[in-house]
C-alpha cells in the first residue's frame, strides 16, 4: 500500500487525556455558540417564500436590500446564485415578515423590483412575468388572433424565457417558428419587456417547517443509534459507545461553527450532517479493524501500545483518504456557488472534525475504558481476597 509516512511511530495516546478535555470543553463552547447564537434556518424550517428572479443587467444586491426593506420586507435574505454572469438573485423571506400567502408576497416583491428598476407598463403585460396562458388570452382578444395559434405562439415565447431566464427584446423572439413580423408588431402593441424576470417561487408554511424539523433531528438521532446498533454486532457494546461519542463530537462542534458563522441551515445541510455521520464511522470502522486485528496478536503489549501501532499502521490510509476528500468539497466551497456554500461548508469541516475524532476521541475512550474495567476488575479481586482472609 502507498504510505504518505513510511513506518511513522507517532505516541497518539502519550496526550489523551488532555486532548480529550481540550476536546470536551470545545464541545460545551460549541453548545454554548449554539445557545446564544442559534442556527440560521431556512425556510424550510421556519416557513416562508423563496423567489428567484434574473435581471437583464447585474443587478445591485444591497440596493435590491434597500428596495425590499422600503417594500416592507426587513430582514429578507438577497444573494446572488449561480454563475454571477446569470445576473440571477434569490430572496427568502420567512413568515415573520408578513402574512401574505405566496402569490400576494411574490406579487408585491415583484412590483417593488420592476419599480426600483424603472420597469414601464402593467406587470400583468410584461413578457418576462406573464404566464402562458395569459399570454395567450391576450393575443387572441377580440378574436384578433386564432386561439390555436395565439398559444402556439405563448408556448413559444415562454420557452425562449425558461431556456435564457430572461426576453431581453423583441429580437429574441423574431427567430421562433411562427413568429414573423406581424406577430412581433402584435406582441409590441399588446406587451412590453421588463428588467427582470421572475424564474421561480416557491412556498412552505410554519407547520411543514415545524415537521421537518422534526424529521431532521430523528434522521440525525437515528443513524447514531444505528451506528451504535452496527458497531456493536461487528465489534463489541464498548465499541460502539466510543464511536458514537466520537460521533456526537463531530457534529457538536461542526454544528457550533456551522452557528458562529451564520451558514444557512436547510435540508442539504441535513444531508451533509448525515453523510458526515457516514464518513466518520466509516474511517472510524477502519481504525478499529486494525485494533481488533492487532489485539488478537498483541502478545505482551499494552492496549495502549497495540491501539498506537494500530493508528500509526493506518495513517497513510486516514491521510490519503481525508485528504482527497476535503479537497474535493473544499472545491464545492470555494467554487460552488452561494446556494452549495452550506452543504460544502459542513462537509470540509467535518472531515477534519470527524478524521479528528476517530484517532483522538474514539481510539482514546478504548484505552480509558479498557483502564476502567481493569481498575474495577482489580478492586473486585481484591475485596474478594480480603473476604477470604478475614474468614
Amino acid at each position: 500500500m502507498f504510505r504518505i509516512i513510511k513506518d511513522p511511530q507517532f505516541d497518539f495516546m502519550r496526550q489523551r487525556k488532555l486532548l480529550l478535555s481540550v476536546s470536551a470543553v470545545l464541545v460545551l463552547i460549541s453548545i454554548g455558540i449554539m445557545f446564544t447564537k442559534g442556527l440560521n434556518k431556512g425556510i424550510e424550517f421556519t416557513g416562508g417564500t423563496q423567489i428567484q428572479v434574473r435581471y437583464s443587467t447585474t443587478p445591485d444586491v444591497a440596493q435590491i436590500r434597500a428596495t425590499l426593506g422600503s417594500a416592507g420586507f426587513t430582514g429578507g435574505q438577497v444573494t446572488t446564485i449561480g454563475d454571477v454572469a446569470d445576473n440571477d438573485i434569490d430572496i427568502r423571506l420567512s413568515d415573520a415578515e408578513g402574512t401574505d400567502v405566496s402569490d400576494e408576497k411574490t406579487a408585491q416583491v415583484i412590483a417593488a423590483l420592476r419599480a426600483d428598476s424603472g420597469a414601464t407598463g402593467d406587470r400583468d403585460n410584461d413578457l418576462n412575468i406573464i404566464d402562458s396562458s395569459a399570454l395567450a388570452l391576450k393575443l387572441s382578444a377580440g378574436g384578433t388572433m386564432d386561439a390555436t395559434l395565439a398559444s402556439s405562439i405563448a408556448t413559444a415565447v415562454m420557452s425562449v424565457r425558461n431556456e435564457g431566464g430572461i426576453i431581453r427584446s423583441y429580437d429574441d423572439l423574431s427567430a421562433l417558428p411562427g413568429i414573423d413580423a406581424g406577430v412581433i408588431s402584435r406582441l409590441k402593441a399588446e406587451t412590453t419587456i421588463g428588467p427582470l424576470a421572475l424564474r421561480q417561487q416557491s412556498y412552505v408554511g410554519p407547520a411543514i417547517g415545524r415537521e421537518l424539523v422534526r424529521k431532521a433531528l430523528a434522521a440525525i438521532i437515528g443513524s447514531l443509534i444505528g451506528m451504535l446498533v452496527y458497531i456493536w454486532v461487528r465489534f463489541q457494546l464498548q465499541w460502539g459507545f466510543a464511536a458514537v461519542v466520537a460521533l456526537a463530537h463531530d457534529t457538536i462542534l461542526t454544528l457550533g461553527l456551522f452557528s458562529l458563522f451564520g451558514q444557512e441551515l436547510s435540508l442539504a445541510v441535513v444531508a451533509a450532517f448525515l453523510t458526515l455521520v457516514g464518513y466518520s464511522v466509516n474511517d472510524t470502522v477502519v481504525v478499529f479493524d486494525r485494533i481488533r486485528e492487532n489485539l488478537r496478536n498483541r502478545g505482551k503489549e499494552t492496549v495502549e501500545q497495540t491501539i498506537n501501532k494500530s493508528l500509526n499502521q493506518t495513517l497513510s490510509r486516514t491521510i490519503i483518504t481525508s485528504g482527497l476528500t476535503w479537497i474535493a468539497v473544499m472545491g464545492i466551497f470555494l467554487f460552488g456557488g452561494t446556494a452549495l456554500r452550506p452543504f460544502s461548508f459542513v462537509l470540509s469541516v467535518g472531515v477534519v472534525v470527524g478524521t479528528y475524532s476517530s484517532i483522538y476521541i474514539a481510539a482514546p475512550f478504548l484505552v480509558l475504558w479498557t483502564e476502567w474495567l481493569a481498575k474495577r476488575r482489580g478492586a473486585t479481586a481484591t475485596k474478594v481476597t480480603a473476604g477470604g482472609n478475614a474468614s
